[in-house]
């Protein structure tokens, strides 16, 4: 969808002469997207939320009506702001709602001006005629989202699912047969999940659940490392170029965050909440006895890669072992 995006934002630039242009999806009355723009003679991409409360915008999305604002840069793109906020801009902005086939704001085309010079009135009714146009890829691209998060976030934890782990994971593999590096894997599983069910209810089983897919998902690098709920309790973490010390650092952050968090039942009862991690990387290190003879070349730390599965597999051995030690504790495939 994102060349349709394009393709509308350079047809934009080419009938208004190349002016610095913003897109923007409309979430609700305090949020947006920035999902692209055209500015020094290019396009780009951003998909970058932002907030609207308190800006000019808050007034088009019930007025559905365009306006002229004073300009400001935000991500390098036009956005209006009021007169008193910026005495010194030199630019201003045409704001031009996009509505849907319900006379919903969908989304808000920001025009740069140069102050005091408004676009011709033929560029402006051509345009015009185009909003519509706009509105309907800019529904059907928020649409075609919607759907695809559907599809690879799990609804209980938003969590990635399953099967988007699995595909990240192979393209990890991909990467790494091919240009070297390493990753690591965690294994994470929510220990006595049972007990808390069968003594609380499945209710606030759920709660905890959460809760530790928000600690999860909290301790990570952003758009880097791929969280998700692998099965029932448990949920996996890949580690792109992060070796088994790094990973046992997080691993280690990660249990203890479970293991200081408290659940509060509707009822008022205190969950205490532990979790037990696997560790592994996609590398086998085998180390080779040494001998004496001075003639006999030896490499004690041959390195070579391991499978997805041999991955996978390690894994659950090491949460398995974390389990039968007593749970509460990471351990590790070195």
């Amino acid at each position: 969808m994102i060349g349709l995006i394009r393709q509308v934002i350079e047809t934009v630039a080419q009938l208004i002469n190349s002016k610095p242009t913003a897109l923007l999806s409309i979430k609700d009355q305090t949020k947006g997207t920035i999902i692209g723009g055209w500015t020094k003679n290019e396009f780009v991409s951003y998909n970058k939320e932002i907030s609207i409360e308190n800006t000019p915008l808050e007034k088009i999305i019930p007025s559905k009506e365009a306006h002229t604002y004073p300009g400001k840069v935000i991500e390098s793109l036009p956005f209006p702001t009021y007169k008193d906020a910026n005495k010194k801009s030199n630019f201003s902005c045409l704001c031009l709602p996009l509505l849907s086939g319900e006379e919903q704001v969908k989304g808000i085309l920001i025009i740069a001006q140069n102050r005091g010079s408004l676009l011709p009135s033929e560029q402006l009714k051509t345009l015009n005629t185009i909003l519509p146009l706009i509105a309907a890829i800019l529904e059907n691209n928020l649409e075609h989202e919607h759907l695809v998060q559907i599809a690879t976030t799990d609804e209980l934890t938003n969590l990635y699912t399953r099967s988007y782990f699995d595909t990240r994971l192979q393209e990890e593999f991909t990467r790494v047969r091919r240009h070297g590096g390493v990753f690591s894997l965690l294994m994470i599983d929510v220990d006595s999940f049972k007990r808390i069910n069968d003594i609380y209810g499945y209710k606030e089983g759920n709660k905890a659940l959460k809760q530790v897919a928000k600690i999860v998902d909290s301790s990570i690098r952003k758009e880097i490392d791929i969280p998700c709920r692998y099965a029932g309790t448990q949920f996996m973490l890949l580690l792109p170029n992060t070796d088994v010390d790094g990973a046992y650092i997080l691993a280690e952050r990660i249990r203890q965050r479970c293991e200081t968090n408290k659940v509060t039942t509707q009822k008022g009862a205190t969950i205490r909440i532990t979790v037990s991690i696997g560790l592994t990387h996609n590398v086998e290190i085998a180390h080779e006895d040494l001998v004496d003879d001075d003639s006999t070349e030896q490499d004690p730390n041959s390195i070579t890669e391991v499978s997805k599965e041999e991955v996978i597999q390690r894994a659950d051995l090491m949460l398995h072992a974390a389990k039968k030690a007593g749970r509460n504790q990471v351990m590790v495939w070195w």
